[in-house]
């Protein structure tokens, strides 16, 4: 498989003394973060049992159970003691309890290091919904598996498949309960803010969000279009191009403009975009589901599970879907059966790899750059054995770091670090599918 490093190309890399002493503090960070993940696990122990002293004194109080003043009661003084705010001391409480009482092996790995408190905070979250405690017992058994060897946000993502593979009710039923309470809410922020809350099915929200970063990437590449155009020579107010070559807004605030622009004038005023931007939102369909075998979720990319009507309806509106073939041990992706030179090989690297390939990123791939593993000016083929996707960042530091990339089978990754660790990671699979080892998330 290719491997290459830049490593000879850089004048900076490590001395063998610099080496250890980089290597002795990674292993006192990891040594240190075990530690206080038995710390948070000790610390949650505790607040689920002053939580626990709480809900016996709200039991004993026929009048006071409604309100719950024992709990809010007790998080005042866990508050002053430990100069908090009442409320976070409750959310924590409440965290505490459900870590403890209801994801026992989930509190046992915190203790023990093998994952920390954002690991567990994400497993109990995507289990929350789960009351029959044998299929929670069996969720939180794959959770933990996979949150033991991959960040708090893939831990997110994976966790909610995980979840709905071990739910009782189906998701089609859950969905049309949740979708009765989608709502729009206003708050009033300081300063002159305020904030617009939508609450609705996944797919249009995400299609939503996905169109105002489109919108704002395309200002952004507007603006460096017209700084090159002028060529360093900054124009006069009144040209038409001053607005563009002076307009310093970061992402963020470019969807926030743009979404209150669609809002209220249905277009994106002022920012002159072409009107037919739209949205694009990946959905895989197993094919099962597709054609009403059953009715198992479909997956949205980047967010989680969908309702299957919603997924086949999209099917029906859609012209044209990428076929995946998948490996059926692993859900590895093995072939889109779509055959176009590189257009064909930017699809089948956008469904393989989902992210950015470099663990723990997760900028979308369709906004990354395809990146050869091994340079094409060294005679790196252009292939999928030979490109992933790599953000702005990881791809500049590819370059300009003696880091070594190397990759595996399916889009299998093996990272080499300056300091002398190596990292080696599963492919990204289409749907997680629980038991058999750690997943390749």
């Amino acid at each position: 498989m290719p491997r290459f490093t830049d490593s000879d190309d850089v004048s900076w890399g490590f001395t063998p003394a610099e080496r250890s002493r980089t290597r002795a503090a990674i292993e006192q960070l990891k040594s240190l973060r075990a530690a206080r993940a038995a710390l948070d696990a000790q610390e949650a122990q505790l607040l689920s049992g002053v939580m626990g002293i709480a809900l016996d004194q709200v039991a004993r109080d026929p009048h006071g159970s409604a309100h719950a003043f024992p709990v809010r009661s007790m998080a005042a003084e866990l508050a002053l003691a430990l100069r908090e705010s009442p409320r976070a001391m409750q959310s924590r409480m409440d965290r505490a309890h459900e870590l403890v009482e209801r994801f026992p092996a989930t509190h046992a790995a915190l203790r023990a290091g093998r994952i920390t408190e954002r690991h567990a905070r994400e497993i109990t979250a995507a289990g929350a919904d789960l009351r029959d405690d044998d299929a929670r017992g069996a969720y939180e058994a794959d959770a933990a598996r996979v949150a033991e060897h991959t960040t708090p946000q893939r831990t997110k993502a994976a966790a909610r498949q995980i979840a709905e593979q071990h739910h009782p009710v189906s998701l089609a039923e859950r969905h049309e309960r949740a979708r009765a309470d989608r709502a729009v809410s206003l708050d009033d922020l300081p300063d002159g803010q305020a904030m617009l809350t939508i609450i609705g099915p996944a797919v249009p929200i995400h299609a939503a969000y996905d169109r105002l970063t489109g919108c704002g990437q395309a200002v952004k590449r507007d603006r460096r279009a017209v700084t090159r155009s002028l060529d360093g020579i900054e124009p006069a107010p009144e040209d038409p191009a001053y607005v563009k070559y002076t307009d310093d807004r970061h992402l963020a605030q470019l969807r926030a403009d743009i979404a209150l622009d669609l809002l209220l004038t249905a277009e994106p005023a002022g920012h002159d975009l072409d009107k037919a931007i739209t949205a694009t939102v990946e959905i895989v369909i197993p094919v099962a589901t597709l054609t009403g075998l059953d009715d198992g979720p479909a997956l949205l990319g980047g967010s989680g599970p969908i309702d299957p009507d919603t997924a086949r309806h999209l099917a029906a509106d859609t012209a044209g879907w990428e076929r995946l073939f998948l490996e059926p041990d692993t859900g590895a992706l093995l072939t889109v059966d779509h055959y176009t030179p590189t257009a064909a090989q930017r699809r089948f690297l956008l469904a393989r790899d989902k992210t950015c390939r470099v663990p723990g990123c997760e900028t979308k791939a369709k906004h990354c750059d395809i990146d050869h593993v091994v340079p094409y000016s060294r005679g790196g083929p252009t292939d999928v054995t030979n490109l992933w996707p790599v953000c702005e960042g990881h791809h500049t530091m590819k370059h300009h770091a003696p880091w070594g990339f190397e990759q595996l089978a399916h889009g299998g990754t093996r990272i080499h670090s300056p300091a002398g660790y190596e990292y080696t990671y599963g492919p990204t699979p289409i749907l997680y599918i629980g038991g058999g080892g750690p997943a390749p998330f």
